[in-house]
């Protein structure tokens, strides 16, 4: 079997099929108009003896056109179309060169109706090149070929100037339509495959909307299955509260509440979650009735004042009428009023001011919650209302929260008819701003529930238990007293005599309590809502543990680790990092800040005392030997699988960034495209983009195919009696790999030069030597200048040894740091270009494979890298051996 056609060649040759077509029939009718009429010339210039030849050849040449009508109808003749038409064309100025010969030979003026032929086929057909090349090629020389027949000259000086601007004209009509033919090429598969492109775009775009709707039903689904297990928490807790299962210290019911609230908060956003699915599948089902807001709205405010006093804060109500009937759903709009009413009281300091206002309007009820809190930038304010926004995006994440409250807002007050607004200078305050519509009319008959379906029933339990709870006070203000709540932890009498001290930097105060529940035994407990004001309790108070929360207000907990550890005082105080995000970057950047313990939440109390006791207990010990302890624990294996994870994740990475790039210029193109033929200067610009596409694709091809191979040798590795594998393999084909790999990757624009003598056969692990070799690579080439850059892989067998040397004309490496090469995390890169780890990672593995790693880097002459490995696997070195080995390399 051939290889496979283009699939844009079928469509090119319709298009020129129905082109061609088209200009066949043109000139088809100008043929039929122009070539009789110009017998009126014939009468005045043409000798009366010549008539009969002129008129016999124009009456002939309209047979041949009429019957060319016929032909041209037929679908059979698509593939000769092209010939069909120079033939014609042929045909007419054939005529004509035979009239010449009757009236002045090649002196003729009735050459002019050659031209004429000529130009037509120029601008009324696109040819292939050579069927433009025998055409034009076949008028002119039978132009001549009928006049030396004849013979028929006529004068010589006209006779040459008529045949110079003929072949001229038929010279520039070519070129011309040489050109038309490869620009409609170039722009039909352009266009084709714009389109293909565009077609699959929609279809990804469909999919997505497929997926889209899976997961809000999967959501929709999971969220209500929640309940059910919290059911069975909140019950039995309650009971416990109320002292129907026995009696508890305070200390227990303290616990107790704690848990109970926490589960409360719980039930709310899974309500708030659940709404939010069944608003997107227009599931939700208002129950309207007319209610007096003003009554309402002044009841809800007296109940937040007594918590917004908590904060010092100042709640106002103010009535613009002392009624207020509208149309609504009360129990879902009160859960928007709370919500701008806990937004307000939590951003607002303490000592502010937050006030609730009512107006009417002829038409609506407008109600205004105002606060004097730091606002929001003004540009921001249309996105506050999607869902998962918060303006603190960033990790630190000052004032928590899901951001599903506004997002939920705006959908229940637009289920009304109504509209929500937000507003903000950007320095100062806040105003949130809802509208009602009077009446019932602007509610569309399908967002209002059933008398059947108004109340939420459970078939099975008879009641929903999660209705009696949301309507009790302590449910529906839940939020607005977490926005109020100031206390943290009750200070406990026996405290100083506890043997230890901790400091918990945590802003959720359910979670401090916690922990002090869990410590109190041991640690006196203090706390800290944030970052900053955790570093100064601990630089003043010089605690015996630091506890602190990943994302927090002010700094989070990797700079305020990062800030102890810079400390003098502090650098020694062990770190417990509590976090909800287990992410193996997080885990490393915490490991590389000097974080000395890792707890995901939820976490248990016996995990915390336990990893609290054993640091506290721990004796001081040398920095080698923390560095040897963390590079066998669980963490440093992650790091080192991230490691080496990272590069081609950066390939992959920074490939779809150019290639997103490049799609956003072919989109422009194609703009460009819709209302006129593109230049030449845009094709070319077009054809860069599609090879710089391939080029970057094949790149991100191979960093995932790298990463698939880090995959499969790491799961090898976790498995139970894994055996590492050797087999003999091309160390330089490894070599060429990854110089056509690395280099397109780290985008810089240096040298790279192989000299590869030998067989380069060795027994090793592919993966390792991979590794070794691309970080070796990537650091040669990441320290050379841009553009005089320049680095050698130079490899060789030397007896039973295969040598691979990797040098680079950079400025070096300085003495100081040479001492420190291969320590675990140590690196001179900038922040987020490397975790120190790959030096380490490389030597470890060519000591593994009973190999050796040497280095030297004169000052200013630039560094080389020696590896050597033994052709073939040897028993693995002693201890003694590979400490002089590592005397040597350092």
């Amino acid at each position: 079997m051939g290889p496979p056609e283009d699939p844009v060649e079928p469509l090119w040759r319709r298009w020129l099929e129905a082109r061609n077509r088209r200009g066949l029939r043109t000139a088809l009718f100008i043929g039929l108009t122009l070539y009789p009429a110009f017998g009126a010339l014939d009468v005045i210039i043409a000798p009366r003896e010549a008539l009969p030849w002129l008129w016999g050849t124009r009456i002939a040449f309209v047979a041949v056109a009429l019957l060319l009508f016929g032909v041209v109808r037929s679908p059979t003749t698509g593939p000769w179309l092209e010939y069909l038409a120079a033939a014609y064309l042929w045909f007419a100025a054939a005529g004509i060169a035979l009239m010449t010969s009757f009236v002045g030979g090649l002196a003729s003026p009735y050459y002019a109706g050659i031209t004429l032929v000529v130009v037509a086929a120029g601008l009324l057909f696109v040819w292939r090149p050579r069927v433009v090349i025998i055409t034009h090629s076949a008028i002119v020389g039978t132009y001549v070929v009928v006049n030396l027949v004849q013979p028929s000259v006529g004068p010589v000086r006209e006779a040459l100037s008529n045949l110079a601007f003929l072949s001229a004209t038929a010279l520039i009509a070519g070129v011309g339509q040489v050109l038309l033919f490869r620009t409609q090429r170039e722009q039909h598969e352009q266009r084709v495959r714009l389109e293909r492109t565009t077609a699959n775009l929609e279809k990804a775009h469909l999919e997505l909307q497929q997926l889209d709707q899976f997961k809000s039903r999967f959501f929709a689904n999971m969220t209500h299955e929640l309940r059910t297990p919290l059911a069975m928490i909140l019950t039995p807790l309650e009971l416990l509260m109320q002292g129907e299962m026995g009696s508890f210290t305070p200390a227990q019911k303290s616990s107790f509440s704690t848990m109970f609230r926490s589960a409360l908060k719980l039930l709310k956003l899974i309500n708030d979650l659940l709404d939010l699915s069944r608003l997107e599948e227009s599931r939700l089902r208002l129950d309207v009735k007319e209610q007096d807001l003003a009554e309402h709205l002044r009841a809800l405010t007296e109940q937040s004042q007594v918590l917004a006093r908590r904060k010092s804060i100042t709640l106002d109500f103010r009535p613009g009428a002392p009624r207020a009937e509208v149309w609504c759903d009360l129990e879902r709009m009160e859960r928007v009023f709370v919500n701008l009413l806990s937004n307000a009281i939590k951003f607002t300091p303490p000592g502010g001011h937050v006030a609730v206002s009512l107006g009417e309007r002829p038409d609506a009820v407008v109600v205004e919650v105002e606060d004097d809190g730091p606002g929001f930038p003004p540009e921001r304010a249309s996105r506050l209302f999607e869902r998962f926004y918060q303006v603190d995006m960033e990790g630190t994440r000052r004032y928590g929260g899901a951001g599903i409250g506004l997002a939920l807002a705006r959908e229940i007050v637009l289920l009304h008819g109504g509209a929500i607004e937000a507003h903000s200078d950007g320095r100062r305050g806040a105003r949130f701003r809802v509208v009602l519509r009077k009446g019932r009319g602007h509610f569309r008959p399908e967002s209002l529930a059933t008398p059947a379906a108004a109340p939420e029933i459970d078939a099975q339990a008879g009641i929903d238990w999660a209705v009696q709870l949301s309507s009790g006070r302590d449910f529906r203000l839940l939020d607005i007293e977490e926005a109020a709540e100031r206390r943290v932890v009750d200070r406990d009498t026996d405290e100083e005599v506890r043997p230890y001290t901790a400091v918990v930097v945590e802003d959720s105060a359910q979670i401090v309590q916690f922990i002090h529940m869990t410590l109190r035994r041991q640690f006196k407990v203090l706390a800290a809502p944030d970052g900053l004001k955790g570093l100064e309790l601990a630089r003043r108070e010089r605690p015996n543990l630091v506890v602190t929360d990943l994302m927090m207000p002010g700094i989070d907990g990797l700079e305020l680790t990062r800030r102890l550890r810079e400390d003098p005082d502090t650098r020694h105080l062990p770190v417990i990092m509590l976090t909800a995000r287990g992410e193996l970057d997080d885990r490393v950047k915490g490991l590389e800040t000097g974080v000395s313990a890792y707890l995901t939440k939820p976490f248990s109390p016996k995990e915390l005392l336990t990893c609290a006791r054993q640091l506290v207990r721990a004796k001081e010990q040398t920095a080698d030997l923390v560095l040897h302890q963390r590079m066998e624990s669980l963490e440093i294996v992650a790091a080192g699988l991230a490691h080496e994870m990272n590069n081609p994740l950066n390939y992959v990475k920074n490939a779809l960034a150019r290639v997103r790039q490049d799609g956003e210029d072919s989109l422009a193109l194609l703009d460009a495209a819709v209302g006129r033929p593109l230049d030449a200067a845009e094709r070319e610009r077009a054809a860069r983009i599609g090879a710089r596409v391939r080029e970057l694709l094949t790149v991100a091809d191979s960093g995932l195919k790298r990463l698939a191979g880090t995959v499969e040798l790491m799961g090898r590795y976790g498995r139970a009696g894994y055996r590492r594998e050797l087999v003999p393999h091309d160390a330089w084909e490894t070599v060429r790999t990854a110089a056509a790999v690395v280099l397109p990757a780290t985008g810089r624009h240096v040298e790279v030069a192989l000299d590869l003598q030998g067989d380069g056969v060795v027994e090793c692990v592919p993966e390792e030597l991979g590794q070794v070799i691309t970080n070796l690579l990537q650091n040669a080439i990441e320290a050379v200048p841009e553009e005089t850059g320049r680095v050698l892989l130079r490899g060789r067998v030397e007896g039973e040894e295969l040598v691979l040397q990797v040098k680079d004309n950079g400025p070096g490496i300085p003495a100081e740091v040479q001492q420190r090469l291969f320590t675990p995390f140590f690196t001179t890169k900038g922040p987020g270009r490397g975790m120190g780890l790959g030096l380490t990672i490389t030597r470890r593995v060519i000591q593994t494979m009973g190999g050796s790693l040497q280095f030297s880097s004169p000052a200013g002459q630039g560094t080389e890298f020696t590896v050597r490995l033994p052709l073939r696997q040897r028993p693995p070195p002693t201890p003694e051996a590979r400490q002089a080995a590592e005397a040597g390399s350092a």
